[in-house]
């Protein structure tokens, strides 16, 4: 059985057909199975001409809206996605892609195949890490390859990514807004706010004024800024409304 996405999340699809009524996509991550985009889907507002706004072979990321496995549909949205989104996303792909190649590479230095290389370096570093890039980068910012990883591979492979890989600085940021109502509510704050700082970093939360606090997370990869961005702000709001407060948190495009 193939793998396929989860509702809502966001994946790289490449527009393959546009019809007057919506738009037909490949989905890459997910061994090009076909998705589709309703015309409604496609951007906000009225639309005079779809092809202003979409064209084939253009690359997208789109959220997954609906997946109906009996018909082998799965119904996707480009307005769904922000623009901040939507080039951190593609970003992230080509990093993978990039990824690939190097690997790639790497097999025609050794003439060997692709499938010994990719069995020997990445099926080791997918057991420790969620993505190629996020491994890669974290290669190259220690210089030192997972013991899992055996010689002459370890070396090889650090090479490679000592060469080729700048490790990038992706950032992303939100607010919290936060209200206790308890007679010690400035500690309650203090906890919610500590608590969710050992989850997105040291000096990632700053006071903004008026009860509100910004959150900034950086990382070498988008996903796990999200990722820690997402589980930091959840944390605090989950400790404020317990004790009875109000919390909400608002993303930032960047």
């Amino acid at each position: 059985m193939e793998e396929i996405p989860e509702i809502n999340e966001v994946a790289i699809v490449r527009v393959t057909k546009v019809l007057p009524y919506g738009v037909f996509v490949e989905l890459l991550e997910y061994n090009h199975q076909k998705g589709f985009v309703h015309i409604s889907q496609v951007t906000s507002g009225w639309v005079k001409n779809i092809r202003n706004f979409v064209k084939e072979n253009q690359i997208r990321a789109a959220q997954v809206l609906s997946i109906d496995p009996t018909k082998n549909q799965i119904d996707l949205s480009l307005t769904k996605v922000s623009s901040g989104m939507q080039r951190n996303k593609i970003e992230e792909y080509n990093r993978l892609v990039r990824a690939t190649k190097l690997l790639e590479v790497l097999a025609k230095t050794k003439k060997v195949s692709f499938d010994e290389v990719w069995e020997n370096t990445a099926e080791q570093l997918l057991n420790e890490f969620e993505s190629l890039p996020l491994a890669f980068n974290e290669i190259a910012s220690t210089e030192k390859v997972p013991s899992s990883i055996k010689e002459p591979w370890s070396s090889d492979l650090l090479d490679l990514i000592k060469k080729n890989v700048v490790v990038p600085q992706k950032k992303v940021k939100g607010i919290l807004d936060l209200t206790s109502f308890k007679e010690n509510g400035i500690e309650v704050i203090k906890e919610a706010l500590e608590k969710a700082q050992k989850i997105s970093g040291k000096d990632s939360i700053i006071y903004f004024g008026s009860g509100k606090y910004r959150i900034e997370v950086v990382s070498s990869d988008y996903k796990s800024a999200e990722k820690k961005l997402k589980e930091s702000s959840e944390e605090a709001i989950k400790i404020i409304t317990k004790s009875g407060g109000k919390a909400e948190f608002k993303r930032i495009e960047n």
